[in-house]
């Protein structure tokens, strides 16, 4: 027979009683929850499972924070290859990609810095390979920069400024009923 009978043969066939399809896009996400030092998650499959964190617990754009994920095996030897980590903008305007190599010595985490350009919604990927290619994501949420030390600094001493300023004219500045016009030259007769 030819490829194109058996292939109508099968798609012919009915669907048998009781199967549910599989959405697998939600096996391969994650959540974020909230904890003292940060952000957790944790996802894992028949195969691996992967815990992360991520620091500080308020991100805003411009400032660098930190992934860091421990892949590991259920059954086997540990996982000891690289992982990919990146932070991906949601409307695909910005992205980060991270490879990071294997960790040397205990603990076994992987780590990348990430700056977010601008406040938004972010997603972030894990990418390594086991027996396959696994991706998992997850979103994480941005938000507005902090004023740097600096900036903040020079605002609050332009402030003081300011204030001593409007302190020293309202002491040392015109008396009602003073002019602080000079005499001029009499008027013309």
């Amino acid at each position: 027979m030819f490829l194109s009978a058996y292939l109508t043969l099968v798609l012919t066939q009915p669907v048998p009683e009781g199967f549910q399809p599989e959405n697998t896009a939600d096996r391969m996400t994650f959540s974020l929850t909230q904890s003292a030092a940060g952000w957790t998650f944790d996802w894992a499959d028949q195969e691996n499972r992967v815990r992360g964190t991520v620091s500080p617990a308020e991100l805003s754009s411009g400032d660098p924070f930190k992934v860091s994920v421990a892949v590991g095996a259920f059954e086997g030897q540990d996982f000891e290859g690289p992982v990919s980590l990146s932070l991906e903008a949601v409307d695909g305007a910005w992205r980060q990609l991270e490879t990071v190599p294997p960790p040397r010595a205990p603990p076994r985490t992987w780590a990348a810095e990430f700056v977010p350009p601008a406040p938004g919604t972010y997603q972030l990927e894990v990418a390594f390979r086991s027996s396959r290619m696994k991706s998992i994501r997850g979103t994480v949420e941005v938000g507005m920069g902090r004023v740097s030390k600096t900036t903040g600094l020079a605002i609050g001493i332009g402030a003081i400024l300011l204030a001593v300023v409007y302190g020293l004219f309202l002491l040392f500045g015109k008396k009602d009923g003073a002019t602080s016009e000079a005499p001029g030259p009499p008027p013309p007769a």
